[in-house]
């Protein structure tokens, strides 16, 4: 159902495409019609997003932002219909257009943060947005106090975005011990961060660390939950709390965590394999203990 209706919307922007087309010449920022021999979806949307830009006046269109950010909607909202070489090709050559203009650059990337990246965006996509992120953190012609926000969010994608591999970050365990995301070994490694305080969090803890699949594939060394709280380690809320986490789990603190870590969900947890490359974020508990139980059915059945 989810993919039938994002083909509806999809032709929806299409049509709307045409519709606007025919009054190009008026027009502040003129959609590119695809041509009727582009029967297939996939090269209409990559017809529409390699030349979408072209017959943009951006001096006008930055006097209009609502009609500007409107159209950067539009285009953004066709990205997952087209393949991935087109829509990054497209996306160096917007950003390249700005290259010697800060405040240019500043609101486009501000546009790509509103649409792919924040709280509200319509189509969250790390991948999609890093490269926004990095102009607007790396422009010369952006204050230090402006671009500061792109560039942590820069990092934390760089750390922890899909196929990114995690550094070997340090924590301090409940004893005070020092200890490293290197300490995780395994067949894969699930990153739970989770506060003591938070009903979400603990209701989470409870169902991993009560579930029997992922508890076998524990004891098999196919998994290493590593828990952490990304608070500070002298919390004795947090101390108290560690002392009932399951023995066969590595816990911490970091309280640096959400400058390597998209935290604004709580709990957050990600999928790392072996070399804690990122496979898999932003997923509820319930994804994770079903994918568990596929897994030790497999491996129980060999």
């Amino acid at each position: 159902m989810k993919k039938i209706f994002a083909r509806i919307i999809t032709v929806a922007c299409l049509l709307a495409s045409a519709f606007q087309s025919k009054a190009a010449s008026d027009e502040l920022i003129p959609r590119p019609l695809p041509p009727d021999t582009l029967l297939n979806l996939q090269p209409r949307c990559d017809f529409i997003i390699n030349r979408f830009w072209d017959r943009c006046n951006f001096e006008q269109a930055f006097l209009h932002p609502q009609e500007l950010n409107k159209a950067f909607g539009e285009w953004i909202m066709i990205m997952p219909h087209a393949s991935a070489d087109t829509v990054h090709a497209s996306i160096d050559r917007l950003i390249a257009k700005f290259a010697k203009s800060g405040p240019n650059t500043l609101r486009i990337a501000e546009m790509a943060e509103n649409w792919l990246y924040s709280d509200t965006a319509q189509f969250r996509s790390e991948e999609v947005y890093l490269p926004f992120a990095k102009a607007a953190a790396t422009h010369k012609k952006i204050s230090k106090a402006e671009k500061a926000r792109f560039a942590q969010q820069t990092q934390i994608i760089e750390s922890s975005g899909l196929g990114k591999r995690v550094p070997d970050l340090k924590f301090k365990r409940p004893d005070g011990s020092s200890g490293s995301l290197a300490d995780a070994s395994g067949s894969s490694v699930l990153l739970f961060f989770n506060d003591p305080e938070c009903s979400d969090c603990n209701l989470a803890r409870v169902r991993l660390s009560a579930d029997f699949n992922t508890n076998q594939l524990l004891k098999a060394g196919e998994l290493t939950i590593v828990s952490l709280y990304p608070g500070d380690a002298d919390s004795k809320e947090w101390q108290e709390a560690a002392k009932s986490y399951p023995d066969t789990w590595i816990v911490g603190a970091m309280p640096d965590a959400d400058l390597y870590f998209d935290l604004r969900e709580s709990p957050t947890l990600l999928f790392l394999n072996k070399d804690h490359k990122v496979l898999a974020k932003d997923m509820p508990v319930d994804h994770y203990l079903n994918a568990f139980r596929i897994v030790n059915s497999q491996t129980t059945r060999h």
